[in-house]
Parts: C-alpha cells; sequence; structure tokens
C-alpha cells in the first residue's frame, strides 16, 4: 500500500482553517503527551487500549501533516475537528498517566476521534473506506473500526458536545469558531 499524505505545503487553505488544522495537530500531540515517533520513544498514552491493534509504521509521517492531510482530504468541518479534539481530552482525562502506546497511538486516536466526530454531526458521515485512502494505507479498514469502537467505550459512549463548549474549546486554540461555521 502506498502513504501518500500530502506535505503541508501541498494543502490549499484559507488562512483559518489552516491555522486550525495546525493547531488541532498541536493539540493531538499536547493532549496525549507524545513525543516525535522518529526519536524511538513512546507515547504517554493508550497502550492497552489501542496498541493492540497493530504494531508502529515505520514511515509514519509528523502528526501535523498527518491531521492537516487528513482533515483537508476529507472536508472536515471546523466544527468536526474541534469537536475531534475535544474527545480527544475527554480521553486523555480519562486515562491514567501510567498509560503508554506506540509511536502510532496518537494518529490512531486522532482518526477514531474524527470518524466520531464527522458521525455526530454529518448525516452523511465519511466512510471508513474514505478514512483508509486518506491516510494513504497506514490503517486497514478493520483497525480503524476497531479504533472507533475502543475510543466508543473508554469515552463511554458520551458524544454530545452543545455549541457552548465548542465555542470555549475553540478560543483556547485562538479559533474564532463563528468566524468559519454557524453553530
Amino acid at each position: 500500500m502506498s502513504t501518500a499524505i500530502a506535505t503541508p505545503s501541498s494543502v490549499e487553505l484559507q488562512s483559518t482553517e489552516s491555522h486550525l488544522l495546525y493547531t488541532a495537530a498541536c493539540s493531538v500531540k499536547a493532549l496525549l503527551r507524545t513525543s516525535d515517533a522518529t526519536t524511538g520513544l513512546l507515547t504517554s498514552n493508550l497502550h492497552s487500549n489501542f496498541a493492540h491493534l497493530a504494531p508502529a509504521r515505520p514511515s509514519l509521517p509528523s502528526i501535523e501533516t498527518f491531521v492537516c492531510s487528513v482533515a483537508t482530504t476529507l472536508s472536515a468541518t471546523p466544527v468536526v475537528v474541534v469537536t475531534s479534539l475535544i474527545y480527544v481530552e475527554r480521553l486523555s482525562a480519562r486515562l491514567p498517566q501510567s498509560a503508554r502506546g506506540k509511536a502510532d497511538t496518537p494518529y490512531r486516536i486522532f482518526l477514531a476521534a474524527l470518524l466520531l466526530a464527522d458521525k455526530y454531526w454529518s448525516d452523511q458521515a465519511v466512510k471508513v473506506k474514505m478514512l483508509v485512502a486518506a491516510t494513504g494505507g497506514l490503517f486497514r479498514h478493520r483497525e480503524i473500526l476497531a479504533m472507533e469502537r475502543a475510543l466508543l467505550r473508554i469515552l463511554r459512549f458520551d458524544l454530545f458536545v452543545s455549541a457552548d463548549q465548542i465555542r470555549d474549546f475553540a478560543s483556547k486554540l485562538g479559533i474564532d469558531i463563528d468566524a468559519t461555521t454557524s453553530l
């Protein structure tokens, strides 16, 4: 399988959306207290819940490149991206500090959170096979479905996010969500 992930320079976005996606990538990294996969260090979360799904991929793009590429390829709305970050924050709060994951754990978490957020907000939710294509084949259909189920269990199926929660979270990231969409 090829791993064609767009680089940030190849992603054409409006300034606000570009800032949102970059901030989203940094937030995934910060919320999960991760380190750069190329250093060989493990992430600080999720071994028991996600690491069993598949071994780490040898040539992962940076999390920033991955988030921007996947969100852009899927045309994820700002509300969906912010909602996915809220799910990541909820996940981070539920896990013990001692939880461990592999280098690809943040990628898996972001995909699962983005899929759930899109399903929550969209009548025409993204299909898993579109996610497989958007990741350049880094993750298989079965893996993404398992990630989704695992995240749902950890979040105890609590996916409700109010408009005020989205505004507050986006504001913490320095994003005026009302300028990009109507809630």
